[in-house]
């Protein structure tokens, strides 16, 4: 489930960060099947998921039937 914000804040990154829509894709996939796959941030609530190679950070929350995607920013990814 995506908020609205979440929204607002992927379609002005899909303009200005390459692949962003195919990160969101391959997240929303792999988030579908094992939410604890991402990082827990020092709220106990709140994770987070960010690309390798494509400069975006997702920031999200989950139950037992949902992943709820809250906020999307742009990030510098490590060089590798």
């Amino acid at each position: 489930m995506r908020d609205k914000r979440f929204e607002d804040e992927m379609r002005r990154l899909s303009g200005t960060v390459k692949r962003a829509d195919e990160f969101l894709e391959g997240a929303e996939t792999i988030l579908s099947r094992d939410p604890t796959c991402g990082f827990q941030t020092d709220s106990a609530l709140v994770w987070f998921v960010a690309g390798h190679t494509v400069g975006i950070v997702i920031y999200y929350t989950f139950d037992d039937d949902n992943v709820y995607l809250l906020s999307a920013e742009r990030y510098i990814p490590p060089e590798l």
